[in-house]
Formats: structure tokens, C-alpha cells, sequence
């Protein structure tokens, strides 16, 4: 009954088992836990890596959307006093309210949840000391890549912090098997972001253009965005040191930065 219940579960909910034992035991080992560790586990599902957070941690709170699971998790983590199940949609809940800071939040997500959690935890008021995801591999390439390959996710994440791939975890190792291998990416939050909090809705809405003509160069997308001609928007670029030839995918934080600060000066 629970195999069939956990396999039910999973395939609701698009989340994967991480269901061999060794590489159960790597990802934890991964995660570095202290015995100070408070510990937001973001869908602890059948709770195979709850029980491995409560031996490491202080204190666990797992957050589960699915009512069942909740159920099925008090039953098997009865025992474990540090642990307690949330039963709330992640990106509803106020994170940082549910453990004293610091904390740090560590999850295997569902792959379509990447992208929202990632701004969710790094807007929270008091966000995490630490990050630790398991993601789709390719995701958390594009995340740790080098300027030359930035997505608009890439940058969203390097305002906040800095991101590493700690380990990759073949698609054997899960429950349904996925058709992806994944990653365990560790984002570091920077005590402030790169911009101050209050520019960063005008920071995002300014980058949003350039990332969705991507094969566009700087100038085409500058110059529908300001109403200006192609050789203003060029001389724009060359002001601030921007080669206008480039892409968005291109630009570093730094040149970003000076780019949405010289629009809006000017």
C-alpha cells in the first residue's frame, strides 16, 4: 500500500524518489549539515530525506502541498521531535517566519518549480544563509555558467548570490525515472543584492526585453525600449563601455547594472 501511495504521489505532483540508497547518502553528505542547522525542507514527500535532515539538524520543517503525504509523514516521523510538516504551498508560505534565523532551505523539487521558488526564497525578508536544491542538471549548468551563456533565471539569481554546482545525480537514482539527470546547486545569498531592494521591480521589468529577443543585439531591443534610433541606442552602449554588438546572454551583472542605471539617469 505505501509503495503504491508514494508511487501515486509522486506522479500527481511530478516530484521524483531519490530512491537509491547511496546516492541518498552522497546528496547528504553534500549538504554539510551541522547539529546547529535549522532546516525549511521544501516537499518532503515520502520523507526518505526528511528523516536524513532530523539526524543532522537542529530543527526541520518540511513544507508538503499534498494533504496525503502530510498524513502519511506525521505517521512515519513520529518519533523524530525536531521535525515538523507544514501543509501549505511553498511559494504561499512565508518562509522565513517559519524557523528563527539564520536558516537555510533544502529540498528535491519538482523540476517546473525551479524558476519561481528560486525569486521566492531570495525575496524573502530574512532569506536563507543557504540554498540547496536538487534541480534539473541543465538548469543548474545555466545557472553556474560563466557571462557568455546567461539566462534571465542566471541573472535573477546572481543579484541575490552566487551559485554552485555541488554534485550531479544520475536519473537512475529516482523514482519515477525522470528523462533528465539532476544537480544539487547551492546558492549562497549575498547579505544585500547587487542593486538596492527598491530598484529591483525596475531593475527586472528593464532586463525582461533584451532576455525574451535574445537573438537580438543590444541596440534593436534599447532602442524599441527608449523610442530612440539604432545609432543613439549604439552610442548609448559605447558610453558605458558595451560592445553594441553583443547579446543579452553576454552581459555581465556589473554591465547590466551600469546599463539600467545610465537609462534611467538619462
Amino acid at each position: 500500500m505505501a509503495r503504491r501511495f508514494g508511487v501515486r504521489y509522486l506522479r500527481r505532483w511530478g516530484q521524483n524518489f531519490l530512491a537509491d540508497r547511496p546516492q541518498l547518502e552522497r546528496l547528504v553528505e553534500g549538504l554539510q549539515l551541522s547539529p546547529d542547522d535549522r532546516v525549511v525542507e521544501v516537499g518532503p514527500g515520502l520523507g526518505a530525506l526528511t528523516v536524513e535532515l532530523a539526524k543532522g539538524a537542529r530543527a526541520v520543517v518540511g513544507v508538503e502541498i499534498d494533504p496525503a503525504a502530510v498524513r502519511a509523514l506525521a505517521l512515519s516521523l513520529r518519533d523524530r521531535s525536531n521535525v515538523r510538516i507544514v501543509e501549505a504551498n511553498i511559494l504561499r508560505t512565508a518562509v522565513s517566519e517559519l524557523l528563527p534565523a539564520p536558516y537555510r532551505v533544502i529540498g528535491n523539487i519538482p523540476y517546473n518549480l525551479t524558476g519561481a521558488l528560486f525569486v521566492h526564497l531570495l525575496e524573502q525578508p530574512t532569506p536563507p544563509t543557504r540554498i540547496d536544491l536538487l534541480v534539473q542538471q541543465e538548469v543548474a549548468e545555466r545557472l553556474v555558467a560563466p557571462a557568455g551563456g546567461w539566462s534571465m533565471a542566471t541573472l535573477g539569481v546572481r543579484v541575490y548570490g552566487t551559485p554552485e554546482l555541488v554534485l550531479r545525480v544520475p536519473r537512475t537514482a529516482f523514482l519515477p525515472q525522470p528523462k533528465v539527470d539532476s544537480a544539487l546547486l547551492r546558492i549562497i545569498p549575498d547579505a544585500e543584492p547587487a542593486l538596492p531592494r527598491s530598484d529591483l521591480p525596475s531593475f527586472f521589468d528593464f532586463v525582461t526585453p533584451f532576455f525574451q529577443a535574445r537573438r537580438k543585439q543590444l541596440p534593436f531591443v534599447l532602442g524599441r525600449k527608449l523610442g530612440i534610433a539604432g545609432s543613439e541606442a549604439r552610442t548609448r552602449l559605447r558610453v558605458i563601455g558595451i560592445d553594441p554588438a553583443r547579446r543579452a546572454e553576454t552581459l555581465t551583472l556589473e554591465e547590466w547594472r551600469r546599463l539600467f542605471e545610465n537609462v534611467r539617469a538619462n
